[in-house]
């Protein structure tokens, strides 16, 4: 493939090996009147002509006199399958028309407007962070000392995320992420500056490189606001074969390792310069079905409106009275304007439900009914549909209990909750690993390998099933001390280190006290012998 990332230099373009080949991002977007052309006049026109540089938002690009190069490889590419299928031109013309395409950020955040393409990816970053994450140490099974140094660590990284947001941060990016197709996190240190030279510069998160007490802040950065600057494309075993190197923010250059990027819905490398380097967002692969569920719903509703209606039998050849005597009649024999004066008046009358007056002779008068069975099912389906694409329970996405005798949702619930857990493994982990990382290094000067983070399980016990739970592990236990299996102060080992034990946080280790026994005052005997 040609290379056509070469930034044109004074006529030669740069080749070295120790910088990659480089070049200023703009999005592209499909011209579709070019590409018809393209399409019905093949041999005098190249396909790199359906394809137009996109102009990001005034002053995301930064440095202008460095000047662009030309896109070449995806317009080739293109030309290369048109040539291997002969349907490919109407195939990839119906593809964009249809919205497949990278639709834009503007069109994405005016279709956000809608709730049922806002929804959907507001209930997935919700359910996401809904539990949150939960630090760990593997020091807390120690003794008492390091279990008190393991749970201050914990205590003051927990206070840290608190002071930067994290937990409202990663819920925005997830929720961007899921609207256009990418989501960035941006790591603000203290003393670098807010432009092209302090932010450019590689950002390490250890100890040879980010310092003790330098982490500022986290912000969100909307896509519509960032391009790609730099990125290879001329050798695949490069490390930053189509991966930014770095990136334009409203003319400030960013390196990559400064941005916590999350692309939900990834798509093919050729595709990666029309899509901002991003992925598909979960907006536009909802696009057909709401599409779908709102025709549905305005023809229910029309047909709703029009349930009955009144028809009129009447002689259309002109025996009433026109309302213009001497105007001629322009469909023939049929008098137009006394045709439309009668059903005129007849409807006024029907509305306002008042007596119908017709001729018996010439007129004959009907309410007809249209039938509304199924019309429910087909706006029922067309709505649950939408749930489809993002795999959201009904009842989560619009409320709906499930109908029929011992319907429950619970099996369905449960494997939304596998979704998302594995949605926070794949997406999440990743970024917030990286700040839990920087966080340490914030406070400590370096990470502990004993601290850990988990992810709370969004399906959580009642208190009765708890209780129901502990009391199987307690006569568990208590056989197997009957038996002889374990001791008593091993079963109360067993209580201290289980995470789900109702005695969590009470501190059961060492021997077990025994029953205590009576210091003072009557003793068992005595008091019976009161009772008798």
């Amino acid at each position: 493939m040609k290379n056509w990332l070469t930034r044109k230099n004074g006529g030669a373009a740069s080749k070295s090996r120790t910088e990659p080949t480089v070049r200023e991002r703009r999005e592209p977007r499909l011209n579709l009147k070019a590409f018809r052309n393209y399409c019905e006049d093949k041999p005098k026109r190249s396909s790199s002509s359906g394809f137009m540089p996109y102009e990001p938002p005034k002053g995301v690009v930064g440095d202008q006199s460095r000047g662009m190069a030309t896109d070449e490889a995806l317009c080739s590419s293109s030309a290369d399958m048109a040539s291997l299928s002969p349907g490919y031109n109407q195939i990839a013309m119906e593809y964009y028309e249809d919205g497949l395409a990278f639709l834009g950020y503007p069109q994405l955040a005016q279709m956000l407007q809608r709730a049922e393409f806002r929804k959907p990816c507001q209930t997935i970053a919700r359910e996401c962070t809904r539990e949150w994450i939960e630090f760990k140490s593997e020091q807390q099974s120690g003794d008492t000392r390091d279990n008190d140094a393991a749970s201050k660590q914990i205590r003051e990284v927990t206070r840290e995320f608190t002071r930067l947001n994290v937990r409202h941060v990663i819920q925005k990016q997830i929720f961007q992420s899921l609207a256009f197709g990418l989501g960035h996190v941006w790591i603000g240190m203290k003393g670098t500056a807010l432009n092209s030279a302090g932010q450019s510069d590689p950002l390490v998160i250890g100890p040879n490189g980010m310092s003790k007490g330098s982490l500022e802040r986290l912000v969100n950065i909307e896509p519509i606001w960032t391009t790609p600057n730099k990125y290879s494309s001329s050798n695949v075993l490069e490390r930053d074969f189509y991966k930014a190197d770095s990136w334009w923010a409203l003319g400030t250059e960013i390196h990559h390792s400064r941005l916590l990027t999350a692309i939900p819905f990834p798509v093919s490398q050729i595709l990666a310069p029309a899509f901002n380097f991003g992925g598909q967002s979960l907006t536009q692969q909802l696009m057909p079905y709401v599409h779908n569920y709102l025709g549905t719903r305005n023809s229910v509703s029309r047909i709703v409106r029009n349930s009955s209606y009144l028809t009129l039998g009447t002689d259309m050849t002109g025996n009433m009275q026109a309302d213009m005597p001497g105007q001629p009649m322009p469909y023939g024999d049929v008098d137009m304007q006394s045709i439309q004066g009668r059903a005129a008046y007849m409807q006024d009358v029907s509305s306002g439900q008042s007596t119908i007056v017709f001729d018996k002779e010439r007129e004959s008068v009907a309410v007809e009914a249209v039938p509304l069975s199924g019309l429910d099912a087909l706006q029922a389906q067309a709505m649950e549909a939408q749930a489809a694409i993002p795999g959201i329970p009904l009842v989560k996405m619009f409320g709906l209990q499930p109908q029929g005798l011992n319907a429950s949702s619970e099996g369905e619930i449960r494997v939304f909750y596998d979704e998302i857990s594995s949605y926070q493994e794949e997406h999440v982990r990743p970024i917030l690993q990286r700040i839990f990382e920087a966080v340490q290094i914030n406070l400590w000067g370096k990470t502990d390998p004993d601290l850990s983070f988990v992810f709370v399980p969004l399906w959580q016990m009642d208190a009765k099933q708890m209780a129901e739970i502990e009391k199987i592990k307690a006569d568990t236990d208590a056989l197997n001390i009957q038996e002889g299996k374990i001791t008593a102060d091993e079963a109360r080992e067993r209580e201290a280190s289980d995470p789900n034990s109702i005695y969590k946080g009470v501190n059961l280790r060492g021997p077990a006290p025994g029953i205590p026994a009576f210091s003072d005052g009557p003793d068992a005997e005595t008091l019976m012998q009161s009772e008798e």
